[in-house]
């Protein structure tokens, strides 16, 4: 299956295995991937297939930041945390089915004769298949708060956990390892270790998502995202979003 979004550091690939068997390696952790398993990949981070055996077949699909925003609601734009703590999941066969379902779907309108609605369909089959990804995701989260997790694990999730709830009004690493009784040193040795990102790449990668997703998605000023997002000043704000994006705030607005 061709990808359908150019690689983007926002954005995730989402691959279902059809045939044979592989080992997902992220954050220092082997994950084995065989047929019906469903792997979820950060763009630009640390996920890498490191082994597979020579009848290994997949379908996978790459989904931009941008594209996600612009899918209506209920999509949570925190997919991306979600992958990093579920790399490798193993649906249902009830669910697998669908997730088929879908892909074959998308194969179908790469090779179909084209019509005036083609690039419509792709985007409401993808809308589909990344709501199936979200729900499989809830799904996940909901089982793994019963189960005892690693050290390591635990203090991951535990810290992506409070991204999701403070990143919008809390930008330090202080913070979270205040709230986690962590030094901020160790903190973010130990996130970086198991995700290969810092945790000041996380929360800036989560305020760039959420900035973006105010400036699409409302007719807020520069000025109140900025407040929004307990920035100092919309000054400083926009050389946050620059540094990270290469656009200022209004330029990504006027792009549409």
């Amino acid at each position: 299956m061709k990808n359908r979004e150019k690689e983007n550091s926002d954005g995730f690939s989402v691959a279902l295995c059809c045939h044979g068997t592989a080992v997902l390696r992220t954050a220092g952790m082997d994950y084995a991937v065989k047929p019906g398993c469903v792997m979820v990949q950060v763009m630009n981070g640390s996920a890498a297939i490191v082994r597979k055996s020579q009848d290994y077949l997949q379908k996978s699909v790459s989904v931009s930041l941008d594209t996600v925003l612009d899918f209506p609601s209920p999509v949570d734009i925190d997919i991306i945390n979600l992958a990093i703590r579920f790399p490798v999941s193993e649906p249902d066969t009830e669910r697998r089915g669908r997730l088929m379902a879908y892909y074959d779907l998308l194969d179908r309108q790469d090779s179909c004769t084209p019509n005036a609605y083609r690039k419509e369909i792709a985007r409401s089959v993808l809308y589909a298949l990344i709501l199936e990804i979200c729900d499989l995701f809830r799904s996940m989260a909901a089982e793994s708060a019963d189960m005892p997790k690693p050290k390591q694990e635990a203090l991951t999730d535990d810290f992506f956990r409070l991204l999701a709830m403070h990143y919008r009004q809390e930008h330090t690493v202080e913070f979270y390892a205040g709230r986690l009784n962590r030094t901020p040193k160790y903190l973010s040795g130990a996130i970086r270790k198991l995700t290969g990102r810092s945790v000041p790449e996380w929360i800036a990668s989560n305020l760039v998502r959420e900035a973006k997703n105010l400036l699409k998605a409302s007719d807020r000023t520069v000025l109140e995202v900025s407040e929004e997002l307990n920035f100092s000043s919309p000054s400083v704000f926009v050389q946050f979003f620059r540094r990270n994006t290469g656009l200022t705030p209004l330029q990504y607005r006027r792009q549409g």
